[in-house]
């Protein structure tokens, strides 16, 4: 911002290119912004798994100086980058219930990737006894 002749205020940003940072240089941090953000960075496919498990104990450490819905928020935007697969997660909590029971079940409490997939298993079983009933009526009033 200027008027002739003076210069009132002049920002700078500075570029920060995840995609050239090691995501292996944050996995210590306690910044917040730093797990969300873990998946942007620079990683290959074999990379993958060791990311997301670290970003998991991230969030395990976390856990304890953040509020649910903090950490809801954070656990949120980090799916989005993330895309977790449901099989691979699973696995990868259980080795950290093995590991430390107590704090993987506190970062199941406020995850929402695990409420959208059992909403989806809640669905998948309620179409299923919607059908089983459905047509167990069905038998019924044909043999009535």
């Amino acid at each position: 911002m200027h008027t002739p002749g003076h210069e009132i205020v002049k920002f700078r940003f500075l570029k920060v290119e995840l995609r050239n940072q090691d995501w292996r240089k944050f996995v210590d941090s306690d910044n917040p912004v730093a797990a969300a953000l873990l998946a942007k960075m620079g990683y290959n496919e074999k990379d993958k798994r060791a990311l997301r498990m670290a970003y998991l104990r991230m969030i395990l450490r976390l856990s304890s100086k953040l509020d649910d819905a903090k950490l809801r928020m954070l656990m949120s935007v980090s799916d989005l980058y993330f895309k977790p697969d449901r099989l691979e997660d699973e696995a990868m909590l259980r080795q950290l219930q093995e590991q430390d029971a107590e704090g993987a079940a506190r970062i199941m409490e406020p995850r929402p990737v695990f409420e959208q997939w059992a909403y989806e298993d809640g669905l998948a079983d309620g179409i299923v006894k919607g059908i089983e009933q459905g047509f167990e009526q069905g038998f019924e009033q044909g043999i009535e």
